[in-house]
């Protein structure tokens, strides 16, 4: 997915820091230290805290439960490994790793190895081992491969709010199966202007489509709204992509069909499984349970990405509370 000679090109300081922000949940960003705890067979043993930014800690508080640990030693997050798992780990991960694997194939393979021990030699908080699925390079490939073609560009704009400059901004190219460049709007910023297309950004943005076409390929997938809508979709109900974008707070365009599908369908989704709760509540006890079931089949039914074994809208729905204040 990531090209081994990936180019970089026109980044912008104060786009790449609010990108960075727009993704990084708020717990992070208030407390941006991680901490790494070896344990003896488990993890109320403490042997060794090793604190992001502050080194090894000479007098490690004493460890009741893994979340409580991470509030005490005012870390986003802890790792707790048990120190007989330590070279199991390592002689796993060397031995499933390639030269020719690319940076998102070997990270794949470090995390399977976590998520197989999570909760039995290796323990997180926040617990994303026990949500995140075990996925390997080859399915992932392949559907990037199927939902992204080859010579085509990605792009993505998140405006201000006051609509007086561009929040964050992102192109990227897809060859030969990779990204092989990242670049942002100071790459076409002499075509386009930033505050102009700030101003009138759901019309203005066909004018940065053509450019990038014209600089690097035509684009498959391109996303334009404002920061506050950005928010409200990371962190609303599963229908909140489709809803703002019937109330043009969103711009997708172009929108391949398998996307319009996927929205379109999430949006039937929602309105069926509300209503089939709704149902429910007026059912007698004993077809309650059919009903519940109904809602939830409705929810889920519509998704393009049936090779990589799990539904990337659920495991999102799971994530969701991490990105709430």
């Amino acid at each position: 997915m990531l090209s081994p000679e990936l180019e970089l090109a026109d980044l912008d300081d104060r786009h790449w820091r609010n990108g960075w922000r727009l993704l990084v949940p708020p717990r992070v960003q208030a407390w941006p230290a991680w901490a790494l705890v070896i344990c003896d067979g488990a993890p109320d043993r403490v042997v060794s805290v090793i604190v992001q930014g502050r080194g090894k800690l000479d007098a490690p508080p004493k460890l009741v439960d893994v979340a409580s640990y991470g509030k005490a030693l005012g870390v986003a997050a802890v790792i707790a490994i048990d120190r007989r798992l330590l070279g199991e780990l390592a002689a796993e991960i060397e031995g499933a790793l390639r030269l020719d694997q690319d940076g998102v194939a070997q990270a794949l393979v470090a995390l399977r190895a976590l998520i197989k021990r999570a909760g039995n030699g290796v323990w997180t908080d926040p617990p994303l081992l026990e949500l995140l699925p075990a996925l390997g390079a080859a399915p992932l490939q392949r559907t990037f491969d199927l939902l992204v073609h080859d010579r085509s560009a990605l792009v993505a704009y998140v405006i201000e709010d006051d609509r007086s400059r561009v929040h964050t901004s992102i192109i990227a190219l897809k060859d030969a199966g990779d990204i092989v460049l990242a670049s942002q709007h100071r790459a076409i910023a002499d075509v386009v202007a930033e505050a102009s297309l700030a101003r009138d950004w759901p019309h203005a943005y066909k004018r940065v489509l053509a450019a990038v076409e014209e600089r690097f390929a035509k684009p498959t997938i391109g996303l334009f709204l404002e920061r506050a809508t950005f928010v409200k979709v990371l962190t609303g109900p599963s229908d909140t992509l489709a809803r703002e974008m019937s109330a043009k707070r969103i711009v997708i365009d172009p929108a391949p069909a398998w996307l319009l599908g996927l929205l379109g369908g999430a949006a039937v989704a929602a309105v069926a499984g509300r209503a089939a709760s709704a149902l429910a509540a007026m059912l007698p006890q004993h077809t309650r349970e059919r009903a519940a079931s109904l809602a939830h089949r409705a929810q889920h039914a519509v998704t393009p990405f049936g090779m990589l074994g799990f539904d990337p809208l659920e495991l999102w729905s799971q994530f969701k509370r991490y990105y709430r204040p």
